[in-house]
Parts: C-alpha cells; sequence; structure tokens
C-alpha cells in the first residue's frame, strides 16, 4: 500500500489526531453522561482475550472493509440521488449505525473525517490507514487501562 504523494503522509497524521480527540472527547462526555459501556469495544475485547489471532480482524480487515463500503461504495451509489454531501452523510449514519453501539455520534464523527480526507485527496488508501492506526490506537489503550 504505497501512497503516491508526500502530502498524504501528513493527512493521515492529521486524520489519526482528529479521529483520536474526538474520541477522547466523547470517551469525556461518556464519564459524565453514563450510558453503558461500549458493546462494540467489549465485544472486540471478548473476543480478543478469546484468541489473539482476531486483533488481526478489527485491526486491519474491518478498516479496509468498512472504508471501501462506507467511503467509496455507498456515497457513489446515492450520489446521484440524494448529491455528495447528503450521499456521505447518509453512508455515515450507516457507519455509525452498523456498530452497534449507544455510542453513535464518535462513529459518525470519526466518519465523517475519514470521508473527508477520502474526498480532499480522492485515495481511499488514506482513510484506510487513519482507520487502522485510530483502531490500533484504541486497542493499546483499551489494554493499558484495563
Amino acid at each position: 500500500m504505497v501512497l503516491k504523494e508526500k502530502t498524504h503522509i501528513i493527512f493521515i497524521m492529521q486524520g489519526a489526531i482528529i479521529v483520536t480527540i474526538i474520541s477522547l472527547f466523547f470517551s469525556y462526555m461518556a464519564t459524565l453522561f453514563p450510558v453503558s459501556d461500549s458493546e462494540n469495544i467489549n465485544n472486540i475485547n471478548a473476543a480478543i482475550d478469546g484468541k489473539l489471532l482476531w486483533i488481526v480482524f478489527p485491526l486491519l480487515i474491518s478498516p479496509i472493509i468498512e472504508e471501501l463500503i462506507f467511503r467509496k461504495g455507498i456515497p457513489n451509489a446515492f450520489q446521484e440521488s440524494i448529491g455528495r454531501k447528503g450521499s456521505i452523510l447518509f453512508s455515515n449514519i450507516l457507519f455509525a449505525f452498523f456498530h452497534f453501539d449507544l455510542y453513535f455520534l464518535p462513529y459518525l464523527f470519526n466518519g465523517l473525517i475519514y470521508s473527508y480526507f477520502y474526498d480532499k485527496t480522492k485515495d481511499i488508501k488514506v482513510p484506510i490507514v487513519i482507520h487502522i492506526i485510530y483502531n490500533l490506537i484504541v486497542f493499546l489503550l483499551t489494554f493499558i487501562c484495563r
């Protein structure tokens, strides 16, 4: 996965920092207004505890599949009927919903950030790498804070 432009590396770093800050903000908000633990994170942690090989799926495979579907596939499919912005919003609402988590907003905002960097670069590898870095950060923080 070679990036064509050096600026893509800057965009990846910016994106990873932005989604991490957004998630930290929502994590803080969750302590002020607790609903329940994140079911998505709890399910991933339980799977990882069962088999270390399950690390590969949430860290590498899921971001690739999700970015191809929610940043490229769905927006392109609905762009003509509801416009580019509408298709991006619709796709990211689906992205957040399909994480089956009560903490809907962090997924929505992170998805919008991934979409922004995909639209800016026209290179799906950029949001894929941002998403992988973000999942890696969440994974490391989750296991450090256990």
